[in-house]
């Protein structure tokens, strides 16, 4: 049974702000050891999303990791799908329009799957679906690693905490297409209106239209699904089965960077904004419950399922259902699969 550490947002005044909370939580959760290159993984938010962990948050960790004897920097990694963190330039460039920069964080701000987002250190992980994992070489090859994850929704896993920025988060393109490929959609013809929106939405060029109609190169096509968004006449149909199999490569691939970095991570999940969609919108939707607090730990499936089961306890008192209910997905799917192949334990103690 693991322990998960938690501050409540209740608890938060002039005597204990968030600040002090990850003083006294990051002690207890950290690895990092005198000389080490620390990665604190973050996730900046998309231009024009406002609800991502706030920088002054992350600039207590940066200095933290300094005082335990560390070198940190800052990271993230590219994307997928059409946005402003695509590829190296544009994902820093877009961090520091959100507040993060080497000026603000004291410690340079990497992207760590390089300039094309193809730099990269494959990690056997022996999974029943994936046998390996890419996982981007600046956080492969770091000593250790301080995890910072903003809870919230996802319309493919339910929900986004530590196992989802590890087993998304942390990867490369070629990584974050293993983990999406079960997610390539179909084309409703009957539907389909050939205006080309989707061929447009899509940055790999999968999708073509001929004889007005959208056709899918389901060779190139990574599934994900930044096309369906674009589509107003319902012709782009994802399969049904897409999140739960996506959900299962994302449990195991989590294993990647917890083996590449032998463990040596500290995860810390920032429970407030509570946004229906991830920080990887370019927006951000009301929230769907109130603030909970901070929880903090050393395995990343016990810190989600803490942080799953106070949000659902916070939901029924405001009557608000479950995250379930969000978008009919239960994110419980990819924390058992992180569990299976040895990422962590669903199995915690709540110390206060």
């Amino acid at each position: 049974m693991s322990e998960v550490y938690f501050k409540p947002a209740e608890d938060i005044g002039p005597e204990q702000t968030q600040v002090d909370q990850i003083k006294d939580l990051f002690p207890k959760i950290s690895p990092v050891k005198e000389g080490d290159l620390v990665a604190v993984k973050i996730h900046p938010g998309e231009y024009g999303n406002t609800t991502y962990v706030r920088p002054v948050i992350v600039r207590t960790v940066v200095d933290l990791v300094k005082e335990a004897g560390g070198i940190p920097f800052v990271t993230d990694t590219t994307v997928l799908y059409n946005g402003r963190r695509f590829n190296a330039p544009d994902l820093i460039s877009t961090a520091a329009v959100n507040g993060f920069t080497h000026a603000g964080m004291g410690a340079p701000v990497i992207c760590a799957d390089g300039l094309q987002g193809d730099d990269s250190v494959p990690v056997e992980i022996d999974g029943d679906i994936l046998s390996e994992i890419t996982v981007a070489a600046a956080i492969a090859k770091a000593d250790s690693m301080i995890m910072i994850s903003h809870c919230k929704g996802h319309p493919a896993s339910g929900f986004g905490g530590a196992v989802k920025n590890l087993g998304m988060g942390c990867l490369d393109k070629e990584g974050k297409t293993a983990v999406h490929e079960v997610s390539q959609p179909d084309i409703d013809i009957e539907k389909c209106v050939g205006c080309k929106k989707c061929m447009k939405a899509c940055p790999w060029d999968a999708i073509s239209v001929e004889n007005e109609k959208a056709h899918v190169n389901y060779d190139i096509c990574k599934g994900e699904l930044s096309c369906l968004g674009s589509c107003n006449y319902q012709a782009i149909v994802p399969p049904a089965d897409g999140p739960v199999r996506l959900q299962e490569r994302l449990g195991e691939a989590a294993m990647g960077p917890v083996k590449a970095l032998s463990g040596r991570i500290g995860y810390i999940n920032w429970i407030f904004d509570l946004t229906p969609g991830c920080d990887c919108f370019n927006f951000s939707a009301p929230t769907f419950a109130g603030d909970i607090g901070i929880t903090a730990s050393k395995d990343p499936v016990a810190i989600d399922m803490a942080s799953l089961d106070l949000i659902n306890e916070r939901m029924g008192h405001e009557k608000k259902g479950c995250v379930n209910d969000v978008w009919g997905i239960d994110p419980v799917i990819h924390l058992e699969h992180a569990q299976s192949i040895g990422a962590g334990s669903m199995e915690y103690e709540l110390v206060r």
